[in-house]
């Protein structure tokens, strides 16, 4: 038995050595006929890596040949058989360009697509691939509008775009994470605005208008009304997303509490308006201080008219009182 197996083991191994053998005499040969004809036969075995050896040696020798065009057609799709779509796509391309007239012309286009799109990486990396895939795919559908292959290109279309989108919302997202509250309401208004159909569009509805609260009640008085004003925009423009239990809540509540500040913000407005009246009566002029005195007084006046419970009523009066015994003295 074991007679029998080292024999088979032999006649294997001269039957490898005499194939390789035979091809590497018919690489290192001249005759094209047979390189033409043996590379079709590594071909159809699946053996590319041997079929691109010789059909790269054929087309050099006939580039505008028949044998030529088949040659280079078939290192594109070697190529793509060997998972190589870099190398792959450009022969396609090229072979558009050098065989314009070509029969295999139009599968070279869809080709030369199909690689950008196996290229194109998952959401969360860089996606000038995915780009260049959609421009592809693009320019098969405008130069053969009636092709077969339109509805597989407008399905892979699709989902490249999805894919972009998903980019983009998982930037948002990062933001969001990242408690960075102005990019992240940037970046979800810009999500929004480029997909308004998205089946994000809740989550990063949420996520703007939540970080608009945020950044409109940690902001300083100088930037807080119109921060609560466009925090209050976004809910009532976006209210109908925050029906859903998850999210109906909170949201009504951040609003409300927005609302009681933009109370809060006039009123800090209006007591600070005193102050600053105040302030000027003690910089200017002799001739303008006793105006901006009485300015102060009536400022007071209708501070404490339009809010009698306010805790900032108190400093209010000391300011008054002041302004009033200097006023008597002018």
């Amino acid at each position: 038995m074991k007679m029998i197996l080292r024999f088979l083991t032999v006649i294997l191994f001269l039957g490898v050595f005499s194939a390789c053998s035979e091809y590497q005499k018919i690489v290192k040969g001249d005759n094209y006929e047979e390189k033409f004809a043996h590379a079709n036969r590594m071909y159809d075995k699946g053996s590319y890596t041997k079929a691109l050896t010789l059909y790269e040696q054929i087309y050099q020798r006939y580039p505008k040949t028949d044998k030529g065009e088949v040659a280079y057609y078939r290192i594109g799709k070697s190529y793509f058989a060997l998972e190589d779509y870099y190398m792959a796509g450009y022969y396609f391309n090229q072979f558009t360009q050098r065989y314009p007239v070509s029969e295999n012309a139009e599968e070279a286009l869809f080709m030369t697509a199909i690689c950008s799109v196996k290229n194109s990486p998952k959401p969360s990396l860089d996606q000038e691939e995915t780009d260049l895939a959609l421009n592809d795919l693009q320019l098969f559908v405008q130069r053969y509008p009636d092709s077969d292959l339109i509805d597989s290109c407008n399905r892979t279309m699709d989902r490249l775009r999805f894919k972009l989108e998903t980019k983009k919302f998982e930037s948002v997202e990062l933001y969001d994470r990242m408690e960075n509250n102005r990019a992240a309401v940037a970046a979800s208004k810009s999500f929004l605005e480029d997909y308004p159909r998205s089946e994000y569009i809740e989550e990063a509805a949420y996520i703007q208008f939540r970080n608009s609260y945020v950044l409109a009640m940690n902001s300083v008085l100088s930037k807080k009304k119109e921060r609560v004003e466009n925090a209050m925009e976004t809910y009532a423009k976006y209210s109908y997303l925050f029906e859903d239990e998850s999210y109906a809540k909170r949201t009504k509540r951040y609003n409300e509490e927005l609302s009681d500040e933009l109370i809060s913000v006039a009123e800090q407005y209006s007591f600070r308006e005193i102050g600053e009246a105040y302030e000027l009566s003690r910089t200017t002029s002799e001739k303008k201080k006793v105006y901006y005195l009485e300015e102060t007084l009536k400022r007071f006046d209708n501070f404490a008219k339009k809010y009698p419970e306010s805790e900032l009523l108190d400093k209010a009066k000391a300011i008054h009182k002041r302004a009033e015994k200097e006023l008597v003295n002018s």
